[in-house]
């Protein structure tokens, strides 16, 4: 690394780590907001722990911000004080200079992607677990009580959950073709991704014998009923696996509005699961791609902040209002083309990229113009 590497990266990490904190804690600020009534008056430490929680996902979200921002107060800096001028003319290229903050850019973006894949899906189920610990003192599985929850080709439902986390009245649902299977349980309960049920009974159906003629009836119902099994006792355990744990059910489908806590490769083994419904299919598949241009998005943003940081941005002003007129029209034409691939507008990947592909490429064309005119 030349020394001029190491002045640009001491110019652009004070106002990077600035914009970072800032727009992060707007950011869980503003998911904090609509719940203000419900978390008055919760204990300080584990109000701050929920708030710790929201932070993984606002960091991705608004890095790239933060990165314009930097970008634009580095550069406006340089130019003001014409220290961009004398690094050229000591022979050193614009592409020379931009590529330190395009490098931050890449590293930013892979860190970004590390998170979505790993910190962040945990982070999100435990930001839904914790408030509703918070505010209703139990386990947010009381909110999917008398609801039929989709899990991984077949579907859950209990009829209450008691405050010491059991559920109770089980119903488990599956359909293979014609063979529809059923598990009751007259309770349950989590642990980790396994779910342990007590005095359960298994019945497999067969719903093709009901499609040929008409024949003894004692015969139809063995090839109708192809199982029934019952526990050996009321507290003989039966373990489903079910592939998500009880926080990740949680977030899901509570209704709290919380961020979806699937990874980016759970989100594409969902896009491919063919017991999901179209839509559930269409949503994971949009999903993942937002998962993948969320860090793609701090080389795009960078790519469109460094030809205006260098020719407009000549107060810390001016680089202020630069970087809010960048980030706004990112974030609304990033937004409505989710929007639309969601809606089956455009197709699955083009709204959670246009506003990447479109920026970075305003970018790399005027600096590529700039760089054929020197």
């Amino acid at each position: 690394m030349s020394r001029i590497d190491r002045y640009l990266l001491r110019e652009a990490w004070p106002p990077f780590l600035f914009g970072a904190l800032l727009y992060a804690g707007l950011a869980v600020v503003g998911a904090t907001l609509p719940r203000l009534q419900w978390i008055v008056g919760t204990p300080v430490v584990e109000l701050a722990w929920w708030l710790v929680t929201l932070l993984p996902q606002a960091l991705v979200q608004t890095a790239p911000v933060a990165l314009v921002l930097a970008v634009l107060l580095s550069f406006g800096r340089l130019t003001t004080d014409h220290e961009l001028t004398a690094i050229q003319a000591g022979g050193v290229p614009t592409a020379r200079v931009t590529s330190v903050f395009v490098g931050i850019g890449v590293g930013l973006a892979v860190a970004a992607l590390a998170f979505n894949q790993w910190l962040v899906p945990a982070s999100n189920a435990a930001a839904a677990d914790v408030y509703w610990q918070l505010t209703a003192g139990r386990t947010g599985l009381f909110r999917l009580a008398a609801q039929r929850v989709p899990i991984d080709g077949f579907t859950l439902r209990f009829d209450r959950l008691e405050r010491d986390g059991t559920l109770r009245d089980i119903r488990v649902e599956r359909w293979d073709g014609d063979v529809y299977t059923l598990l009751r349980a007259d309770r349950g309960r989590f642990e980790g991704q396994d779910l342990v049920l007590f005095d359960h009974r298994t019945q497999r159906f067969d719903l093709s014998a009901l499609d040929g003629p008409a024949g003894d009836a004692g015969e139809l119902l063995r090839t109708l009923v192809r199982l029934d099994a019952r526990s050996a006792g009321p507290d003989a355990p039966l373990v489903v696996s079910t592939g998500v744990d009880e926080a990740e059910l949680v977030a899901r489908f509570s209704a709290g509005g919380f961020e979806d806590p699937r990874s980016i490769t759970r989100l594409w083994a969902d896009a491919r699961n063919p017991d999901l419904t179209a839509v559930e299919r269409r949503e994971a598949t949009v999903l993942g791609h937002r998962k993948l241009a969320e860090p793609a998005s701090n080389v795009a943003l960078l790519l469109a902040a460094l030809p205006l940081s260098i020719a407009f941005a000549r107060s810390r002003a001016v680089a202020f209002g630069l970087a809010l007129l960048v980030t706004l029209a990112w974030y609304l034409l990033y937004t409505f083309g989710q929007l639309l691939s969601l809606t089956g507008v455009v197709s699955a990947w083009v709204g959670p990229w246009s506003a990447n592909l479109l920026f970075a490429g305003l970018g790399l064309v005027w600096l590529w113009r700039r760089g054929a005119r020197r």
